[in-house]
């Protein structure tokens, strides 16, 4: 499915950025702590992993039902954590792996080739003088500008399923890949493109500004005719207002979308039933062909969840047809107005908890909210402990129309963030409160299983779609905050080991909005400002991290960032970025991991150039096999002509040991790579032949252990005396 496309279903309310509250009115922004941490946003809800509550295990506890089974009987709510001993017991929250953004990962294409539903003149080839499909278009051209009626009416996926088509059909081996606009981008073929990994490149203009979009619309021009050198495509998603401006500069180059049948496409999507026969018997064939894909899918996964939920495939089905959201609006609307009468704050509390913690265990939810009735300066008066009512108790005022206290969910799917969007919309004094009470949830509460600080992480990243960027971000920064000392000796493991816990919340917000194709960009960039922030260390761990998570899908944008960072003059930094660049080398392979590594010998400082020595090394010591000739090449010319000899020589060894461990007869094709960076020029054979030699007293190589290595060094050191023009 494809979420950047999901946005306009009734059911879990518009995922576009609003921004005002009612028509002509401005939305409040959130206070920032300080000029610096206002910032953020977050993916569409069906890109989230959906946390049973019912039955949840993690962190050694068991959650079912109102059972509760907690064998650290570790409290740690409202305590300073000390001893490593119970430190080490504290769970991490895992950034979320994405398929569907970035770089496309080809069993993720195949998946959704074979449910995706193609509409007319798409794809394949049409008989005569009759007009082209987008297919032959794209083949015929290399480039394709694809818009439109709407905006959102599944063009990301046709995208996707046209990268598909090109590497099934024509070109075996193809790239498909995402790039995003950032403040740094520019359409240039050297910095997009490879002459080594041929791609078929998606950009989605659907929600950038109009400067962005015309700068686009002008780089294109000297684009596209660099696209055949590079064997490579170019697909660009355009609002429908531009398509009358696009036609004109790339005429028969534009494709309209057409719509597929609505019908078929819920079916491909509701795979569980019969979907066919549930259309027929609700008889709503005609709402479907209304919608257009994004929409019909998003319904298909609602009706399913219902399904998950006991709810039998007529009754979910017809719940989702009346528009939920619409009754869900007026009605809680009209509960919290009763209860803010009544002065119930302890109902409105618990439901906002709920909201933010569904899943979690009923102490878990009962302590958040009562950290909110402190946000808001409310000093509850507690009973003694006899006569305090337990958790579970406590939930059971929520009464099972909003809340079911056995299943510790809500009773519908998708309620929970709309209480959350709702509270934000519709009660603007309550924004600071709600921000920092959601900042100081993992530090008030430090005995959160890893499923309940994820959804925590994911209700907020759904609050910052209603609420912006700025929200995200300040969230992120007091997460991320450890206050650990300057020096690491310093620092206690157990403000380590709380730090590293509550850092793992904002680094799955970030990398879970950072990927969000309308408010990313912001993300992004409050990233490239960290990275270069030599005073915040926290920041720079942060940022390290979060590359990390993002790497695989957005290796430039990733591996832009983590350049800027390996300038820190912290070692504690210094390790994250080496781990970070090491986890995306070794996720993109050696070819496309040189390849993408080159930018960082532009203007490089002594320190970028022994993290880029130490990286490669890293990664070559756990890979092994063939490379791409001329990727590597390209890298070792930079190397040579850049790396003082401490940092190339252990980059090279590296990729010798790489030569020697693989299939012999391949070594000279990793040999050869070297030999080419030296352009037979002496100067630089010289420096490969320093760089290549292991002993102290070269040309000697008895002290190395391994023969294969010695064989793969004389191979290189022969091939030098071959291209050396003194022998020429």
């Amino acid at each position: 499915m494809d979420s950047p496309d999901i946005d306009a279903f009734g059911i879990l309310e518009s995922f576009e950025t609003t921004e005002s509250t009612e028509p002509g009115g401005q939305r409040p922004s959130p206070e920032p702590e300080s000029v610096a941490e206002m910032e953020g946003n977050h993916p569409h809800p069906s890109t989230l992993s959906a946390t049973s509550a019912v039955s949840t295990t993690g962190d050694r506890s068991i959650t079912a039902g109102r059972d509760i089974y907690q064998p650290r009987n570790i409290d740690m709510r409202n305590s300073v954590v000390a001893g490593e001993e119970i430190v080490e017991q504290l769970a991490q929250a895992h950034a979320q792996p994405r398929t569907d953004r970035g770089l496309q990962d080809p069993e993720a294409l195949r998946l959704l080739a074979e449910r995706y539903v193609p509409p007319q003149d798409l794809l394949g080839e049409t008989p005569g003088d009759e007009p082209e499909t987008a297919f032959e278009v794209l083949h015929s051209h290399r480039f394709l500008v694809l818009g439109a009626k709407e905006d959102h009416c599944g063009q990301f996926a046709a995208s996707k399923r046209l990268g598909f088509e090109l590497r099934e059909k024509r070109h075996p081996g193809l790239v498909v890949r995402e790039e995003v606009i950032d403040s740094e981008f520019r359409l240039r073929a050297e910095k997009l493109l490879l002459e080594s990994e041929p791609a078929a490149v998606l950009i989605d203009l659907r929600d950038e500004a109009d400067d962005d979009i015309q700068a686009v619309r002008r780089d294109m021009m000297g684009f596209t005719r660099q696209l055949e050198h590079y064997l490579s495509f170019l697909i660009v998603i355009i609002p429908s207002k531009w398509m009358s401006a696009f036609e004109e500069s790339f005429p028969g180059k534009t494709h309209l979308l057409g719509k597929p049948s609505p019908v078929e496409v819920f079916v491909q999507h509701l795979t569980r039933v019969d979907a066919c026969a549930l259309v027929e018997e609700t008889g709503c064939v005609e709402h479907l062909e209304r919608l257009w894909p994004p929409q019909v899918a998003e319904m298909a996964e609602v009706v399913s969840g219902r399904i998950d939920r006991d709810e039998s495939p007529e009754e979910a089905l017809r719940s989702v047809l009346d528009s939920e959201s619409h009754v869900w609006t007026s009605t809680l609307r009209q509960e919290i107005e009763r209860r803010q009468q009544e002065g119930n704050f302890d109902w409105l509390g618990l439901l906002l908890a709920a909201a933010a913690l569904e899943g979690a265990t009923a102490q878990h939810i009962v302590d958040a909210s009562g950290q909110l009735l402190r946000c808001n300066e409310l000093d509850v008066e507690q009973p003694v402990p006899l006569l305090r009512p337990s958790p579970i108790t406590k939930l059971f005022e929520l009464t099972e129309e909003y809340f079911d206290p056995d299943a510790l969910q809500f009773p519908s799917p998708g309620f929970g963030p709309h209480v959350l969007r709702h509270f934000w919309s519709d009660h603007p004094d309550l924004h600071e409160p709600m921000l920092t009470w959601l900042g100081g949830l993992p530090h008030k509460i430090r005995d959160l299983n890893s499923s309940e600080m994820e959804r925590v992480a994911d209700r907020v990243a759904e609050l910052a779609e209603e609420g912006g960027a700025s929200i995200a971000l300040r969230i992120a920064r007091t997460w991320g905050r450890t206050s650990l000392e300057k020096d690491p000796k310093k620092a206690p493991p157990s403000t380590v080991q709380v730090g590293r816990y509550q850092r793992s919340l904002a680094v799955r917000l970030l990398t879970n909005t950072a990927m969000h194709s309308a408010l990313g960009r912001e993300v992004r960039q409050r990233l490239l400002a960290w990275s270069r922030d030599r005073t915040n260390i926290d920041l720079q761990l942060l940022t390290a991290e979060v590359c990390a998570g993002i790497g695989q899908s957005f290796p430039r944008i990733a591996l832009t960032r983590l350049k800027h960072l390996a300038n820190s003059e912290d070692d504690r930094a210094r390790t994250a970025v080496l781990d970070a660049v090491r986890r995306i080398g070794t996720e993109l392979g050696t070819s496309r991991f040189l390849g993408y590594l080159e930018e960082w010998f532009d203007d490089a400082s002594p320190p970028r150039l022994r993290m880029l020595s130490e990286s490669v090394s890293g990664v070559l010591s756990e890979q092994s096999g063939q490379v791409e000739a001329d990727s590597a090449t390209s890298f070792w010319q930079r190397a040579v002509d850049t790396m003082p000899p401490e940092y190339l020589r252990p980059a090279v060894e590296s990729w010798i040991r790489a030569a020697a461990a693989g299939d012999p007869e391949h070594s000279g094709e990793m040999v050869e790579p070297l030999v080419r960076a030296t352009g037979s020029q002496w100067f630089r054979i010289v420096q490969m032949q320093r760089a290549s030699r292991f002993g102290p007293n070269p040309p000697d190589l008895r002290g190395i252990e391994d023969e294969s290595v010695t064989e793969v060094v004389h191979q290189l050191w022969t091939r030098l005396d071959e291209v050396d023009p003194v022998w020429q």
